[in-house]
């Protein structure tokens, strides 16, 4: 029964996608519960860095520009007239021993020039016939100390030349709350060696050379100001400013103002509304982009920048697909109508009129936030319920397990944004917005029935064959009609829903109709199932939006 159950949902979940429904479901455990939490805070600059791209990967001892330091490892080469070979560590004076040639201090030196002191130092003692080569195999251990504002503090062990990005990788990355990406700060001795803002090198690839030794502290101060960022910009969010005020001009570099932006709306912080004791108002200054020199204004910590484009359209593109004769793309005056669309479509004998389809983005958005809140509800439901027995927590774990894996597959179904146009709607109030997609669909002289039928399958259409009629030539329903839910779907995406009143209805079914059967599952084996299918139906009619929103 459970297995009706998930095929009754999958095959609702298809009808609903085929009219625009769709959704994705929070996480369920609670691990992942604190992973939602935190991408509720809003979009942080540079946060993208600290995923996992450099924990995994350590120093690669290829690099000419590394200085050698002590617990390195070397592989001295010599032949000629003496052969040679063997790794060697540099030890805590900065020398390696080789027999014959005595200690060679190879402190400071870098990898590029380490052959040429090498051999200098051997050739004091063979005047010929012996060459030497060495290379560098490994660098120094090190264990570094992680302090400030990382999610994970610590003691952490890498080679010397591994970059400080690795290391707060591995202590799982800046806290995006209040730890700062522009003050790190890399300590030797109590006294600081290097200090870094990562915002060079995101902005402009610039990182400082530098070799870690045992016991450094790199540590993550906490953010002296942010501001928020939206609008007409490659990136929305948060951008930390290094110190209280930050140049405009520096800001739109990072966050990259789009094509169409025309104008930058600087909002003062919050703070600034308490002036010598006297409350004022927040005021907002805006700027023309092309006519500002932008770096010259100074933007404070709180401020508020939208970055916005003046420029109203004047005509927009509207897509219209399937079975007509005139072009694909038409462009209309802006506030056209649907019906100024339809009139210049030219229509073949094959297009269905009557069953016009329209889809828009904005739809689509609203359906999702609408059947995300839904599908989270059911999710909460199914881990807070408690039961009264161990046999019924039992149950209720198994049909949790089942639940969430179809929230996990309804997760990957996406909203196409079908706005409902039902008969008798009115084309000259329905006003077109850019990107709307406009489907004429052929006509089809046959009917698909789907679901729990024998031979789910396409049927010629028939005048006066009533569901029930056209459910038997599909080899009939699997389980008495009581027991299965049936759901009529016509071409412009409407359900009409089948009952004892109308399934022997002669004049219901038209040419291009889908027929969905759906098991009813058993109550008694499912205790959640009210709580399901209140959510499963609510994900069909949410997708159909009518006219009217």
């Amino acid at each position: 029964m459970i297995k009706s159950l998930l095929l009754s949902t999958g095959l609702l979940l298809f009808s609903a996608a085929v009219q625009g429904s769709i959704s994705i479901a929070q996480s369920a455990s609670d691990e992942n519960q604190q992973t939602i939490d935190q991408t509720n805070l809003k979009n942080l600059y540079g946060d993208w860095v600290f995923k996992g791209g450099f924990k995994d990967t350590s120093f690669s001892a290829i690099n000419p520009a590394y200085k050698i330091s002590q617990g390195d490892t070397l592989l001295v080469q010599l032949w000629g007239g003496v052969n040679f070979q063997e790794t060697i560590v540099v030890d805590p004076r900065g020398n390696i021993f080789i027999p014959k040639v005595g200690p060679i201090n190879v402190l400071g030196v870098s990898n590029s020039d380490l052959n040429e002191v090498i051999n200098k130092s051997i050739q004091r003692v063979y005047k010929a016939n012996v060459e030497a080569y060495v290379s560098l195999i490994s660098s120094q251990k090190v264990k570094v100390f992680l302090s400030g504002l990382v999610t994970n503090p610590g003691l952490y062990e890498g080679q010397s030349a591994d970059s400080i990005f690795r290391f707060i990788d591995l202590a799982g990355g800046v806290r995006r709350d209040i730890g700062s990406m522009r003050h790190i700060k890399v300590k030797r001795n109590n006294q600081i060696k290097y200090d870094i803002d990562l915002y060079a090198f995101l902005q402009r690839g610039e990182l400082p050379v530098m070799q870690l030794q045992d016991g450094d502290v790199i540590f993550v101060g906490p953010k002296r100001g942010e501001v928020e960022v939206e609008g007409e910009v490659g990136f929305e969010g948060k951008y930390e400013i290094k110190d209280s005020t930050a140049n405009l001009n520096n800001i739109m570099s990072a966050v990259i103002t789009n094509d169409k932006a025309t104008h930058i709306t600087i909002i003062e912080p919050q703070h600034n509304k308490v002036q010598n004791g006297a409350v004022k108002e927040i005021t907002a200054q805006q700027y023309p982009i092309n006519s500002t020199d932008l770096n010259g204004i100074e933007v404070e910590a709180g401020a508020l920048i939208k970055v916005s484009s003046q420029l109203k359209p004047t005509s927009i593109s509207v897509d219209v697909l399937g079975e007509h004769d005139s072009e694909f793309e038409m462009v209309l005056p802006w506030g056209s109508s649907l019906e100024d669309l339809l009139n210049r479509v030219e229509y073949n004998k094959l297009s269905n009129d009557k069953a016009i389809q329209l889809f828009r983005k904005s739809v689509a958005k609203r359906q999702k936030e609408m059947l995300d809140a839904s599908l989270s509800s059911l999710e909460q439901t199914v881990l807070t319920t408690r039961s009264d027995s161990t046999e019924a927590a039992q149950l209720r774990e198994a049909e949790a397990g089942i639940i969430l894996q179809w929230i996990e597959k309804a997760r990957q179904v996406q909203p196409k944004g079908q706005v409902l146009l039902s008969e008798g709607y009115d084309p000259t109030k329905i006003i077109l917005q850019q990107g709307d997609q406009v489907v004429i669909p052929s006509k089809r002289n046959l009917v698909m029935v789907h679901g729990e039928v024998l031979f789910p399958t396409a049927i010629a259409f028939k005048e006066q064959m009533s569901v029930k009629e056209f459910i038997g030539k599909a080899g009939g329903a699997t389980a008495d009609w009581e027991e299965m839910n049936i759901l009529l779907q016509k071409p412009n995406g409407d359900f009409v829903k089948i009952d004892e009143d109308n399934l022997k209805e002669k004049d219901l079914v038209k040419a291009g109709d889908e027929i969905f059967v759906l098991a009813k599952p058993d109550m008694k084996e499912w205790q959640l199932t009210k709580d399901i299918f209140q959510v499963i139906y609510q994900i069909a009619v949410s997708a159909a939006v009518v006219v009217g929103l």
